[in-house]
C-alpha cells in the first residue's frame, strides 16, 4: 500500500467500480420498477379478460371452451394455475407442469404461487356463476431481475479487469518506468562519487522528460559544486595544516614566553617581531635585489666594452640611492630588534634583596621624571613608611615603569595635563596592595579583557608592540608571586591593583634559553 502504483490502481478501480455500480443499481432499480408495473398491468389485464370470457363458457357448461380459455391465459409465464369453482359442484382447473405442459388440476390439489387473483364470474351482470382463482408466481420476475443484477456485476468485473490491465500497462509505460529510471539515477547519484554518471540519457517530450532534464541540470550543477567543494576542501585541508602548524609554533612560542619570566628567549618573540620588521626587511630585500640587477647590467656592459659615462653615472646614482635605503631600513630593523631584545633581558641576572618600598618607588619615579616633565604629567606617590620587602626590585621597577609609561602613551596620548597616583599599603596576611591610577581616557569595555594578552595593542602602527602589559602580568604572577587586576571606565581613567606578598616566593631555577 506504500506504492503509488498500487494505491493509484486501487483508487482508480474503486472509483470505476463505484460509478459502474451506481449506474447499474439505478438501471436495476428502474428495470425492477418497470417489471413490477408490467406485472400489475398484466394482472389487471388478465382479470379483465377472464371476467369477459369465462361467464359465457360457464353458463353454457362448455368445459372445452372454458379449458381453452384457461389454457390461453396460462401462456403468461407468471400464471401457475387457474381454478374455477361454483354451484352444482363446478370445479375446473388447469395448471402448468414442471416440464411446461398444461394439465387438468385435481380438485384437492393446491397449486404453488405467491399471489392469488380472485375473479367473480358474473353472467350478463346479474347472476354470479362462480369464482375463478388465478395462482400467480413472481419467480420468473425475480429470476429476470437476478439475471440483470448478475449482468451488472459481471460488467463491473470486466470493466475493472480491463481498466486494471490498461492502467497497469499505461502507468508502467508512461509513469512508473520513468519514475524507476529517475529513482535509480537518484540512488546512483547519492551513492556515487561521480555525479555525472547519474545523468538520464533517455529523455521523452512529456512531463517526465522535463523532470529528467531538470534532474540532469541539477546533476551538472552538483558536479560543478562538488568539484569546487573538493578543491576547496583540499585547499582548506592545506590551510588547516598550515594553521595547525602556525598554532603549534604559536603555542610553542607562548610556552617559551611563559616559561622565561621576562621573555628571555628571542625565538619566543618572533611572532610579534615579524609584523614589526616585515616592512624594513622587505624594503631592504627589494632594494638589494634592484641593486644586484643594476650591478649585473653594468657588469654586462663592461664585458662588452660598451660602458658610457652616462651609464656609469646612472649606476652610481642608483647604487647611492639603494645604499641609503638599505642602510636606513636596516637601521630601522636593528632598532626594532634591539628594543625587543631589551624587553627580553634574562631575569636570572637580577638580584633578590631587601628594600624599602617607599624609597624605591620614589627612586623609580625620579628616574622617569624627565620624560613625564616634558609631558607635564603629575605623578604622586603615597606609601606607608617602613614597609620592608624581601623581593626583586628590578622586577618591581619594570612593572611600575611599564604601567606609568602605558598610562602616558595610551591614557593621555602623550598630551599634557595628566595625573598619576601611586598608592601602597599593607593588607591582611602579610600582603602589600599597590594601586596605580590615572585620570586618562580609560579603556573601552571590549578591550578590557584582552589588555594582558601578548601582542595585543591599539597602537601597533604607532610603535606599540603589545608586550608591555603581558610582561607586567607575567612578572607580577611569576616573579613577585602576586595578582594584578584592572578596572576602567571610558572617560574616568584606569586603575591597576597589584596584590603581592612582602616576601616573594623562591624562584625555580630554569635552563637559560640559548
Amino acid at each position: 500500500m506504500k506504492s503509488i502504483k498500487t494505491r493509484l490502481s486501487i483508487w482508480l478501480m474503486a472509483g470505476v467500480t463505484i460509478i459502474v455500480a451506481a449506474t447499474g443499481l439505478i438501471s436495476y432499480s428502474q428495470n425492477r420498477h418497470q417489471d413490477e408495473e408490467d406485472y400489475l398491468a398484466q394482472r389487471s389485464s388478465l382479470k379483465e379478460r377472464l371476467s369477459l370470457s369465462l361467464p359465457h363458457g360457464v353458463w353454457q357448461m362448455d368445459d372445452s371452451y372454458t379449458r381453452l380459455t384457461l389454457d390461453a391465459e396460462l401462456g403468461w409465464s407468471s400464471v401457475e394455475a387457474i381454478r374455477i369453482t361454483g354451484d352444482a359442484g363446478l370445479n375446473i382447473g388447469r395448471a402448468r407442469s414442471d416440464n411446461g405442459s398444461l394439465r387438468d388440476m385435481a380438485p384437492s390439489e393446491t397449486p404453488k404461487g405467491d399471489d392469488q387473483l380472485q375473479i367473480p364470474i358474473v353472467y350478463q351482470g346479474r347472476e354470479k356463476l362462480g369464482t375463478a382463482t388465478v395462482y400467480l408466481s413472481k419467480a420468473q420476475l425475480e429470476h429476470r431481475q437476478l439475471v440483470h443484477l448478475l449482468e451488472i456485476l459481471l460488467e463491473i468485473v470486466v470493466l475493472d479487469v480491463l481498466i486494471f490491465i490498461a492502467m497497469t500497462f499505461n502507468l508502467n509505460r508512461f509513469v512508473f518506468v520513468p519514475l524507476k529510471q529517475l529513482q535509480d539515477a537518484l540512488n546512483q547519484a547519492a551513492s556515487s562519487d561521480d555525479a555525472k554518471s547519474s545523468r538520464i540519457s533517455q529523455l521523452t517530450d512529456d512531463e517526465f522528460g522535463a523532470v529528467a532534464r531538470s534532474f540532469n541540470r541539477i546533476v551538472d550543477r552538483i558536479s560543478a559544486d562538488l568539484a569546487m567543494r573538493t578543491s576547496a576542501e583540499a585547499q582548506a585541508r592545506q590551510e588547516k595544516d598550515n594553521a595547525e602548524e602556525a598554532l603549534r609554533q604559536l603555542v610553542q612560542t607562548q610556552q617559551t614566553l611563559l616559561e622565561t619570566e621576562r621573555l628571555a628567549s628571542l625565538g619566543g618573540l618572533v611572532a610579534g617581531v615579524a609584523h614589526e620588521i616585515n616592512t624594513p626587511v622587505g624594503i631592504t630585500l627589494t632594494t638589494a635585489s634592484h641593486l644586484a640587477t643594476a650591478t649585473q647590467h653594468i657588469h654586462d656592459k663592461l664585458d662588452e666594452g660598451a660602458v658610457k659615462k652616462s651609464d656609469f653615472q646612472s649606476y652610481l646614482d642608483t647604487a647611492h640611492e639603494c645604499c641609503e635605503l638599505i642602510l636606513s631600513n636596516a637601521e630601522r630593523a636593528a632598532n626594532l630588534i634591539h628594543s625587543f631584545k631589551q624587553v627580553a633581558v634574562d631575569q636570572t641576572s637580577e638580584m633578590r634583596r631587601d628594600f624599602q618600598l617607599n624609597d624605591y618607588l620614589n627612586e623609580i619615579i625620579t628616574s622617569l621624571r624627565p620624560r613625564f616633565k616634558r609631558a607635564q604629567t603629575d605623578i604622586q606617590v603615597n606609601c606607608e613608611n617602613d614597609m620592608l620587602l624581601d623581593s626583586y626590585p628590578g622586577a618591581l621597577s619594570q612593572v611600575v615603569t611599564n604601567l606609568v609609561v602605558n598610562a602616558l602613551v595610551h591614557g593621555f596620548d602623550e598630551k599634557p595635563g595628566g595625573a598619576i597616583r601611586i598608592e601602597a599599603a599593607r593588607v591582611a596576611g602579610n600582603q602589600v596592595g599597590l594601586t596605580i591610577h590615572d585620570n586618562g581616557k580609560g579603556i573601552p569595555p571590549e578591550y578590557l579583557g584582552r589588555i594582558f594578552d601578548p601582542f595585543f595593542t591599539t597602537k601597533r602602527g604607532s610603535g606599540g608592540s603589545g608586550l608591555g602589559l603581558h610582561i607586567v602580568y607575567n612578572i607580577v604572577r611569576q616573579r613577585l608571586g602576586g595578582t594584578i587586576d584592572v578596572a576602567s571606565e571610558p572617560g574616568k581613567g584606569t586603575t591597576f591593583t597589584i596584590l603581592m606578598p612582602c616576601i616573594a616566593p623562591e624562584r625555580q631555577h630554569k635552563e637559560n634559553v640559548k
